[in-house]
This record gives C-alpha cells, sequence and structure tokens, in this order.
C-alpha cells in the first residue's frame, strides 16, 4: 500500500500537465527547406510626414513604441504656420466688424440713408472677407488643427499617427529644422506580415494556390499560404522568389530578418500527423506515448504506470507537427507533458525493482 500511495502521488501531480490528442490524416507534400525573407506590403507602412516647414521641437514617442491612431508623436514649430494662424485670428475679427457694418448699411438703406450701390459693396466685401477666413479654416483644419479654436497665432504644429502600429524609425534628429513634406518617422502596421520564400526555378513551378508552409521566428514554426509567384528572378541568388502571407505571427517581429522556412509542394499524400512535441527519444529509439492497456491483477495495475511509449517512424516534419508511420489514424497520444510521462515511466520501473 505504501509503494502504491508512493507512485500514485507524483501522478496525479504530473497529470495536470500532461495532454493528449488523436492522431489525424492529414496532406503531406514534398518538403522542401529554403531561406525567406519577412516583409510587409507598401500600405502597411505609413510615413510621417511634417507638411510644414518648421523646427522639430519634440518627439512624443521612441523607435519601438507601440502607438494608437490619434496618437501624438512630433511637436513642430513652424513659422509658417505662426503666419497662417495670426492671419486666421485677423481675418476673423475683420469679417467680424464687416458683417456689423453690413448690418448697418443694410439698416441705412430701408430708410432711404444709403444707395443700393454703397449697399451692394458693402455686401462683396463682407463676403470677401468670410471667403478668405473660410479658406485659412480649411487650410489649418487639413493640418489637424481646429480653426474655431484658435484665440491668437500660434507657432506649434503637432502631428499625429494615422493608423495604429509600431514606431518603425525616426529620420530625423530632434531640434532639426525640416521642410515641408520631409517624412519624420515611420509607423509600422502590426496586422500582417509575409515571407518571401527563395525557391529553385523546379520547385517554385510546382507552387499552386494550395501550398502552405511553416516560417520559423524564434524557434517556432508560423504557417503560411500562398499568395503570388514573383514576377522577377533575385539577382544575387538566382532563384526565384514566392510570397506567402502569414498567420497568428507574434506581435514584435523584424522587418526585413531573413529565416528559415519549410514549404510543402504536390504531389500530396495521407499521412498520420502529431505534434512534434510528442516525440521523444526512449531507449534509442523514437516514441510517443500511449496510455497503458493492463493485464493482470490488480496490484500489479496499482504498480504499473498509466502510459507506455510506442515506437515510431518519422516520415518527415512539417511545421509543428511530424508525419510518422507506427501510430494509427484517431489514436491517442500525449501531446505535451512528455517529460513528466518519462518520469512516470522511470518512477514505475524503479518501483517494480524493488519489488
Amino acid at each position: 500500500m505504501t509503494k502504491y500511495l508512493l507512485l500514485l502521488l507524483p501522478m496525479l501531480a504530473f497529470s495536470n500537465q500532461i495532454t493528449m490528442e488523436h492522431a489525424q490524416i492529414k496532406p503531406l507534400g514534398k518538403i522542401v527547406k529554403t531561406n525567406a525573407q519577412i516583409t510587409q506590403l507598401s500600405d502597411q507602412k505609413q510615413k510621417i510626414v511634417s507638411r510644414l516647414p518648421g523646427h522639430v521641437e519634440s518627439y512624443f514617442v521612441k523607435t519601438g513604441q507601440q502607438v494608437k491612431e490619434g496618437d501624438k508623436v512630433v511637436l513642430i514649430n513652424s513659422i509658417e504656420l505662426s503666419k497662417m494662424s495670426a492671419e486666421y485670428v485677423a481675418f476673423r475679427e475683420q469679417a467680424k466688424a464687416a458683417k456689423e457694418q453690413l448690418s448697418t448699411a443694410k439698416k441705412l438703406y430701408k430708410k432711404g440713408l444709403t444707395s443700393q450701390n454703397e449697399l451692394n459693396q458693402k455686401i462683396i466685401e463682407t463676403e470677401d472677407m468670410l471667403s478668405k477666413q473660410s479658406a485659412l479654416a480649411s487650410q489649418l483644419t487639413s493640418l489637424g488643427i481646429k480653426a474655431s479654436d484658435l484665440k491668437s497665432a500660434t507657432d506649434k504644429f503637432i502631428l499625429y499617427a494615422h493608423a495604429s502600429g509600431i514606431v518603425g524609425e525616426i529620420f530625423v534628429p530632434l531640434h532639426s529644422n525640416v521642410n515641408a513634406e520631409a517624412p519624420l518617422m515611420s509607423i509600422v502596421n502590426q496586422n500582417g506580415y509575409y515571407a518571401i520564400a527563395y525557391l529553385s526555378m523546379e520547385d517554385a513551378l510546382k507552387v499552386t494556390a494550395k501550398t502552405t508552409g511553416f516560417v520559423t521566428v524564434a524557434g517556432k514554426a508560423y504557417a503560411a499560404h500562398f499568395v503570388q509567384l514573383l514576377p522577377t528572378i533575385d539577382e544575387e541568388t538566382q532563384r526565384a522568389k514566392v510570397l506567402f502571407t502569414m498567420i497568428d505571427t507574434p506581435k514584435n517581429i523584424l522587418i526585413n530578418a531573413f529565416t528559415q522556412m519549410e514549404i510543402s509542394l504536390e504531389p500530396y499524400t495521407e499521412a498520420v500527423m502529431l505534434k512534434k512535441s510528442a516525440l521523444s527519444l526512449f531507449q534509442g529509439e523514437w516514441v510517443v506515448f500511449v496510455e497503458t492497456e493492463h493485464e493482470g491483477d490488480e496490484h500489479e495495475e496499482h504498480e504499473a504506470a498509466p502510459y507506455e511509449p510506442k515506437v515510431v517512424k518519422v516520415i518527415a516534419y512539417s511545421g509543428n507537427e511530424v508525419a510518422v508511420e507506427g501510430l494509427e489514424a484517431g489514436e491517442e497520444y500525449v501531446s505535451d507533458g512528455v517529460y513528466f510521462v518519462k518520469s512516470m515511466i522511470l518512477k514505475s520501473s524503479l518501483g517494480e525493482h524493488g519489488h
């Protein structure tokens, strides 16, 4: 009874760390391993530009920082903005005075104290003033400045992020003078990453709309689907370039980084697939662990480990999965927690020797 309790306690502790799954039949093609470059499409990057000449007073963000759409990114002091805003404030006051004068002219006209021509002249002057004010207000609005909030002239021009993402690069040092339309920084949208795989002409021409692959990033494989065969050959490697879209990528990923990629090409055959984490070297052979089918009396069943190794033959690796022989489709196996199962079996075997 004591031996049974000593064996049962670690089994109960390990049980929460062990995951079981069923082997599945999946298509397996010719696996090609190649280099790939992480990239993004041009519409996934935005450059923040000054739009006005001025002096870079301060940055509200730094390289690598996450920003949301509408966040402040940079402050520029602009003499041109100072002139525009001063002119707008002046036009606003002049327009206010012109409206009052027009109102007075209308009253005098009704009393016959002024002519129609004089009234028309006041109307033209007022409309001209309002038109100039409106034009300046429109320019200020396009710069992200609400004209109606201006109380006095200002030279402070704040730029905002047009989309959420990561600050990729800051092009202009702090306290630099910049011209209108000068790029200040880039913001990278992290919602979509792509991989450009470099393949031989023979393999590239076998790629179809059904082609899939796995891109390795920081030791983990991420699924990728075919997008298109790019029209030009890479001049340095003389290899074809194939664009794949990456699925469920990590948040922090380095654009233009080179990594490894596995691509599955036609023709496809059906294979029994398991999670790669299920494989383990046990007594010199590749095995997966399955639940033990106990036979014998109840005492022997108590002392035996609930799992046993089953020898398999590795056919091919595909991303986070592996194709094997030796296990049937639908058969249950330990997918995670192999280390704990090994420990359990070792404790069980030690218990048997001591029996």
